[in-house]
């Protein structure tokens, strides 16, 4: 526009600007006196008003010397860094660049309107007067986001703090919070660093803010998680990385260790992403663990025990496990020698689930295997215990963000069923009133014999079952496989699920059970190999 307006000027006309336009071979060609006088005839003469051109000089010069974006003016050299290792500083950087964002952001809006001639100077020049204090989060999206690098082994509370400070205030900051260690000392008793914030607690804390995108996985889930993880940096706003490396679990491998740490729920997954929705339905998403509706997950487990008998169980992975994985807790665990193993000594999450708090009834146990693959059973001390119990119920409440297993959504269900049983019978036919027989025919009436109770269904040979009164509760059957297997209200067994398991287990705990009351039956499944072998050991259980 500048260009243009000088064009159309004397001095854009005159005999010396316009020599300065042609190639200096056509000099001697061109008389430039004469095609001065000419176009300075025949030129429409108009020029940007003072006013106009003042404003568009200015716009250009903030421009030109804008230090936010590489370019063919200021260079890449003069690029500000957006890169900080700690929040103060980027909180620095951001209020002292204020003034030059709001100048450039003003640059920038008022060249648009010029260019699209669509500046109205009674309209925009009260607009623009006041621009220092109209930054909004839309201006301050036009610019580059600050990345800040923390470790959270390393942060303080005044780091913490100023952390949450730059979340809530909306400042245009997308921060990644490295975890390497979860468990600190082998103590158990200091679990954060000193004054902090523990690392697990750290995103859900960004979440108060409300208008932060929040992203927490381990490192070992960052590629399956890479669409949340771009979402998060495209986010307009504040955005949180909670990442636990894994590094600092010197028993397993980075990776593993920080699978371990989501599996156990001692650093579980989740996002947060205001641009979802307006609810907590909408923004929160638990999805991303596995088997996320369970308090622990649960896989099946398979090994060859002291016999050589191939066994199967489902094993619960709990915070227990993880914390097994740390060799600086040893002194937390201690091995049981197999002859001493009783039904006193239970699955740690077995334990977990009970509302106890402590007592010596039950002891808790996980399994464990040593330098030579052998399989161990292994007790846990009281403290690694309430520290797990912690674990859970951290996971439980953020289960409730995730609309699992909710309290409130429950505590409604049953008023709801309440008020339904309640109109059921508001609304059910009065039963008719026995018919009265005439005073004089009473002497008459025989009696009618009492109804013999009803006998129970005889059990066939061909049929699977368990004499459950008698039942000692022994574990052989759970201990075999306790999908098949399980004990009802009075810790007696019955068969819990027949197809969950083998005919060789049911033969096996057969013949294993003290008190022979496990009944195998015909197999069920024509196709499981050594079925002649196990019919003949089966005919003295049937």
């Amino acid at each position: 526009m500048l260009k243009a307006d000088l064009a159309h000027s004397d001095a854009g006309l005159s005999a010396s600007s316009l020599k300065a336009t042609i190639g200096a071979i056509h000099h001697e060609a061109i008389d430039f006196d004469v095609m001065s006088k000419v176009l300075t005839k025949m030129t429409l003469r108009t020029s940007l008003p003072a006013k106009q051109r003042a404003r568009i000089e200015q716009s250009l010069a903030v421009l030109k010397k804008q230090r936010f974006f590489a370019s063919s003016a200021s260079g890449a050299a003069q690029r500000y860094g957006f890169v900080f290792d700690s929040c103060d500083k980027a909180m620095q950087a951001y209020r002292d660049r204020l003034p030059e964002m709001t100048a450039l952001a003003k640059a920038m809006a008022v060249a648009e309107l010029e260019t699209d001639g669509l500046y109205q100077e009674s309209k925009h020049d009260a607009l623009f007067a006041g621009f220092e204090d109209l930054l909004d989060a839309q201006d301050a999206a036009l610019f580059p986001d600050y990345l800040v690098c923390l470790n959270a082994g390393k942060m303080g509370a005044a780091e913490s703090a100023q952390l949450m400070e730059m979340l809530a205030d909306g400042l245009p900051v997308k921060v990644l919070v490295q975890s390497d260690d979860l468990l600190g000392d082998s103590s158990l008793a200091n679990r954060r660093p000193a004054g902090g914030v523990g690392p697990a607690r750290l995103a859900r804390m960004a979440i108060e803010a409300d208008d932060a995108y929040v992203l927490q996985a381990g490192a070992s889930h960052l590629y399956q998680f890479g669409e949340r993880l771009l979402k998060g940096l495209s986010y307009t706003g504040p955005a949180m990385f909670s990442v636990y490396s894994g590094a600092g679990l010197g028993a397993l491998p980075p990776y593993l260790a920080a699978a371990a740490a989501m599996e156990s729920r001692a650093f579980p997954a989740f996002t947060y992403d205001p641009a979802a929705g307006n609810n907590l339905a909408s923004r929160f998403d638990l999805m991303g663990n596995s088997q996320a509706e369970r308090a622990w997950p649960v896989e099946n487990f398979l090994y060859e025990d002291g016999d050589h008998q191939r066994i199967t169980q489902d094993i619960a992975f709990t915070f227990v496990d993880f914390v097994a994985c740390d060799t600086r807790y040893a002194k937390h665990f201690a091995r049981v020698p197999r002859d001493k193993w009783n039904g006193s000594i239970v699955p740690a999450d077995d334990v977990l689930a009970s509302d106890a708090k402590g007592g010596v009834e039950k002891v808790p146990s996980v399994w464990m295997v040593d330098g030579e693959n052998r399989l161990h059973k292994v007790i846990i001390d009281q403290k690694v215990v309430s520290e797990a119990r912690r674990c859970a119920e951290t996971w439980h409440s953020l289960q409730e963000m995730g609309g699992i297993n909710n309290s409130h959504f429950e505590r409604l269900l049953a008023l709801e069923k309440q008020a339904w049983e309640s109109q059921q019978r508001a609304t059910a036919p009065a039963a008719a009133p026995a018919a009265t027989a005439p005073q004089a025919a009473a002497p008459q009436a025989a009696a009618a014999p009492a109804a013999a109770p009803e006998a129970e269904p005889e059990k066939t040979s061909d049929e699977a079952y368990i004499e459950t009164p008698r039942c000692t509760s022994c574990n052989e059957g759970t201990n075999l496989n306790d999908r098949m297997f399980g004990y009802d209200a009075n810790k007696q067994a019955f068969i819990k699920d027949l197809k969950a398991g083998t005919y060789r287990q049911l033969v096996e705990a057969a013949e294993g059970c003290q008190v022979s009351i496990i009944h195998p039956g015909k197999p069920w499944n024509a196709g499981e190999p050594g079925l002649d072998e196990l019919i003949k050991r089966a005919e003295g259980f049937l």
